[in-house]
């Protein structure tokens, strides 16, 4: 025990020397890349990256998205000429979709019944029907100041899926409408500075990210980004390999579905992702959910939140009065030998941090292997998650009530109500079996496991601390999706099926759930 709290603490200094070195020596040693628009990727182009930076050894990271645009088509520049046909394929799906983002706008439409159904990579969080438009991505100068920016705009229903009351429009309303994939940026120094509305994915998953996933509506903040992600020229950065830096702070969309919930608190992401060898990529994240109404949340109790190293728990008389409600931890994702196309890759996520270290513990887990077709058009993962928490990843006991839940904020870890992690929530066992052919855009996914709070959404009647009478128990399940193109039409059916074993069907959280859909969309402009 000794020497794993040295060995962490010890791996926290050197990485907050790297940080900071990198950060106060990037004028003088970075290669700058100037202002670009942040790039989500689909599963599909996921995949085909992954190929270019698994087999054609593409300088970039894959376990932190999104990243600047600009700094992967700076990488796809740098990849050797004599690539084979399959990874030709690869380089020019991923040209094209960075070409696209530059030069035409995007407009979808998604049609499904409201329900509930697990959240992957790339994948829908709205439990009903959507409409979202966006634009190219533009630049110009303001008094010398170079600046890339992109509007996208988002109607859909309320992702909450436990309401099923409400009129209108708004937070609490039954139709909302926010900005999506827009972002306003610009480049100093080598950090490109940047508010935006979009979703993150952190870790190397790919049903899950314990941390930071597709389950929720888009963040609104504000926040830095390295602008490159090729290894520096610095002698005493470069051998971090590829590697990116991200901070940013958003206001959650919360509805308030459970009684002393404080009111748009705010959310607090910090992630280092580096690539030190071609066979090994590691993160170190953080995120904080803190302040809102009724809580501390002047700037300094803010500050003091951000630079301590955990969660400080304090009492006066039976209130106990942390700061902070905070998620920490490290992910890493191993390739294979040469020439074996496989990888295995693993998340820890502490809920809490641990006495004068601050490290995090009770962690939550995420452990996958994925293998690929040497064409490239097959991936097929199977990837286990659970968010019972415990002080060490490898204990399999149940430790309830804590994974995604705070007392200071008992409608949990949730953004626009949903789970900000996993979309199967906290106290879960979850079994994943996955195979994506990118040829013909299909997936399929099987699901089995256990959960004791709702999929999706926070609800208190499915809760591990509630009485939960609410969908629960054994989970067994499916998901299929296929992209067929109709002129300059991609139509997107999809289809999921889930089944709980235990409670009652309460609103839109069923025991038994079919979802059916389709999604239409076309791009527009030069």
């Amino acid at each position: 025990m000794r020497s794993y709290l040295q060995l962490a603490t010890s791996i926290k200094k050197e990485c907050l020397i790297i940080v900071l070195t990198g950060l106060l020596g990037a004028v003088s040693t970075l290669t700058y890349a100037g202002p670009s628009i942040p790039y989500m990727p689909t599963w599909q182009a996921r995949h085909h990256l992954q190929r270019l930076v698994d087999e054609a050894g593409l300088k970039i990271t894959t376990t932190h998205w999104p990243l600047p645009s600009l700094a992967i088509q700076n990488a796809l520049e740098d990849l050797p000429k004599d690539l084979s046909p399959s990874l030709v394929e690869s380089k020019e799906f991923i040209t094209k979709e960075l070409r696209k983002l530059r030069w035409q706008g995007e407009a979808e439409a998604q049609f499904r019944n409201r329900s509930e159904a697990p959240v992957g990579f790339g994948e829908n969080y709205t439990p009903g029907s959507s409409i979202k438009l966006t634009s190219a991505a533009t630049e110009f100068g303001l008094n010398d100041l170079p600046i890339a920016a992109r509007i996208g705009i988002r109607i859909e229903e309320n992702p909450n899926s436990l309401q099923t009351t409400f009129t209108g429009w708004g937070k609490e309303g039954r139709i909302q409408a926010k900005l999506d994939d827009a972002a306003l940026v610009t480049e100093i120094s080598g950090i490109n500075v940047q508010a935006y509305a979009h979703q993150n994915w952190w870790g190397p998953g790919w049903e899950s990210s314990l941390i930071n996933g597709s389950n929720i509506p888009p963040w609104m903040g504000v926040g830095i980004q390295r602008s490159e992600v090729k290894p520096s020229e610095s002698k005493w950065l470069s051998w971090l390999g590829p590697w990116t830096f991200e901070f940013f702070v958003a206001q959650a969309q919360d509805p308030i579905v459970v009684a002393n919930q404080p009111d748009g608190f705010f959310f607090i992401g910090t992630r280092m992702t580096l690539k030190p060898w071609s066979w090994v990529e590691i993160g170190l994240t953080r995120d904080i959910q803190t302040a809102g109404t009724g809580r501390p949340s002047g700037i300094t109790d803010i500050l003091k939140t951000v630079f301590s190293g955990g969660n400080t728990h304090t009492f006066t008389g039976n209130s106990q009065q942390d700061l902070s409600n905070g998620v920490a931890g490290y992910d890493v994702r191993l390739n294979c030998p040469k020439g074996v196309h496989c990888a295995s890759y693993f998340q820890w996520m502490g809920e809490d941090s641990s006495g004068q270290s601050h490290l995090p513990n009770s962690f939550m887990t995420l452990a996958g292997l994925d293998w690929w077709s040497t064409s490239g058009r097959h991936r097929v993962f199977a990837e286990y998650m659970q968010t019972y928490t415990d002080s060490f990843p490898w204990n399999i006991t149940k430790y309830v009530g804590s994974g995604y839940r705070n007392w200071a904020y008992p409608q949990g870890f949730t953004n626009g109500g949903r789970w900000i992690g996993s979309s199967f929530g906290g106290d879960a066992r979850i079994l994943t079996v996955g195979w994506l052919d990118a040829e013909v855009s299909r997936l399929l996914k099987v699901y089995t496991g256990e959960t004791s709070t709702a999929l999706g959404s926070y609800n208190p009647n499915t809760n591990a601390t509630g009485n939960l009478i609410g969908p629960h128990g054994r989970l067994v399940g499916f998901g299929a999706q296929q992209s067929f193109k109709w002129n300059a039409w991609a139509i997107i059916p999809e289809l999921a099926y889930i089944h709980l074993a235990e409670g009652h069907s309460i609103g839109v959280n069923k025991t038994n759930d079919i979802r059916g859909g389709v999604t239409f969309s076309t791009s527009f402009g030069d």
